[in-house]
């Protein structure tokens, strides 16, 4: 790859470190923006959740937008939103004002998030595309560990508000890059954009994801049931509305082929399991095995290190096998690793659960180089946006919901001993793993049938207008 391609991939890797590290980079910081703001906890808990929300609700919209009106504008318009936004909440002269702004830089990091693949697809071929997803799917699991470890210490050095500061020149430079070097879009569609769609899509996923963090930290109650009932009644009228829409947000298409049910699935259930009970096994190395802030934030990045080195040596090779084998046995291994919190039983102390991280992150670092490629092999060209977006909608639903389940464990937890942490570190974990083994099974009986299914099709039996889900997997082209 000569140096001048490589600047698309440079875009694409600063956009997705930003966005990513920043979904985590403030968790850590909250009590010194707490002192410096006289304000309370509960209300600086939105400065971590609106962004979370906004990357959620947001992602299939905004892959959309961009496959009607133009994956590079609509990615240039959000990586100019995130990097104002960025520069507004380290000038922040209020808790309001910061949660506005983070929540203007959830939007600006969707618009991000949902375009990038699809750019990559677009800038790369052949091996070379093999690459760059591979890259890019080491970069997004190093975002998630210096998310975590640097957010507390910039905040303690530096103070907190040259968490976000520090994003505005990265930002400025990565979008001088992008105007200068990203393709143009070659394949626009019409510009009609299915708004009531995009609404109800968009409540729906926001209103589940608010019940899952309600949940996580309160518990069942009256507020996580209405968010439910509210995300039940617009994810219905939505799939009504679809039907009828000779416009649709997302393709129905799509599902339709088993390795976008598959690859969706495994979006979910992966993402779930690895990084749902971080918050728990962070809780319990503090609380049950007695270990200060460091010592936890070096522990828990292990399991991203790991994440980083198998996507990086790894993930070009993963790009060329059978689907079924990186997607399937790497949500096995998280499933494994979220099993592995039972060994608390037999040893209580930090090591027992550094099988988990390693082998969580293994298991994630084979999925994520090929989850997002995989989502789009099956799309029309003017729908790849929106064939990525919804699998990284899935992943960041599964965090939601992983990290609420797993946490919700822990509420109402009082006075625990060894017993008490034992049984509901154990539960989570039985929790997550379940899910991951579910999503591991059914990867790999869809994306068989769908190998089959490319078979038949290549001898004449296939379906008119149906492509074969995997049977280009180690092609040049996805």
């Amino acid at each position: 790859m000569a140096p001048r391609r490589f600047a698309p991939l440079v875009v694409a890797c600063t956009a997705t470190f930003l966005l990513l590290a920043y979904a985590t980079v403030a968790t850590v910081a909250i009590p010194a923006i707490a002192a410096d703001l006289h304000t309370d906890f509960a209300a600086l808990q939105w400065v971590v959740d609106l962004y979370t929300l906004a990357l959620a609700a947001l992602l299939v919209v905004c892959g959309a937008v961009g496959d009607a009106f133009g994956l590079r504008r609509v990615f240039l318009a959000g990586f100019a939103l995130f990097t104002v936004s960025s520069l507004a909440c380290g000038l922040a002269p209020g808790v309001r004002e910061l949660i506005a702004f983070r929540g203007a830089q959830g939007v600006g990091g969707a618009a991000m998030f949902a375009t990038t693949l699809p750019l990559i697809r677009a800038s790369y071929q052949g091996r070379d595309q093999h690459r760059a997803f591979a890259v890019w799917g080491a970069v997004a699991g190093l975002a998630a560990a210096v998310g975590n470890v640097c957010g507390g210490l910039l905040a303690e050095a530096l103070g907190w508000r040259w968490i976000f500061l520090l994003a505005v020149p990265a930002g400025a430079a990565g979008l001088v890059l992008a105007v200068v070097f990203l393709p143009r879009d070659p394949g626009r569609g019409a510009g009609r954009m299915d708004v009531p769609g995009s609404v109800l899509l968009s409540a729906g996923i926001a209103a589940l994801v608010v019940g899952a963090l309600l949940f996580g930290e309160h518990g069942a109650g009256a507020g996580p049931g209405l968010a439910a009932v509210v995300a039940a009644v617009a994810m219905l009228a939505f799939v009504a509305y679809e039907r009828r829409t000779p416009d649709p947000v997302i393709d129905p298409a799509l599902f339709r082929h088993p390795g976008f049910l598959a690859v969706v699935s495994v979006a979910f259930g992966y993402y779930l399991a690895a990084f749902g009970p971080l918050t728990v096994m962070s809780s319990w190395f503090q609380d049950g095995a007695g270990l200060d802030a460091a010592d936890t934030s070096l522990l828990l990045a292990l399991q991203p290190a790991v994440f980083f080195v198998v996507s990086a040596t790894c993930g070009a090779v993963l790009q060329r096998v059978a689907l079924w084998i990186p997607l399937g046995a790497g949500t096995a291994l998280c499933a494994v690793g979220c099993a592995g919190f039972a060994l608390l039983g037999v040893s209580y102390g930090p090591v027992a659960l550094v099988p988990s991280l390693l082998l969580t992150g293994i298991g994630a670092g084979m999925v994520s180089p090929v989850l997002l490629s995989a989502a789009m092999r099956d799309a029309d060209p003017g729908r790849a946006g929106t064939a990525a977006a919804v699998a990284n909608t899935a992943r960041q639903v599964g965090l939601a919901l992983g990290t609420a389940v797993c946490g919700g464990l822990f509420v109402g937890l009082r006075a625990p001993g060894r017993r008490e942490y034992t049984a509901a570190v154990g539960e989570a974990g039985a929790v997550a793993a379940v899910v991951a083994l579910v999503a591991a099974v059914s990867a790999v009986v869809l994306l068989r049938r769908a190998d089959r299914a490319g078979w038949a099709g290549r001898t004449g039996g296939m379906a008119d207008g149906v492509r074969p889900a995997c049977s280009r997997a180690g092609a040049g082209e996805p």
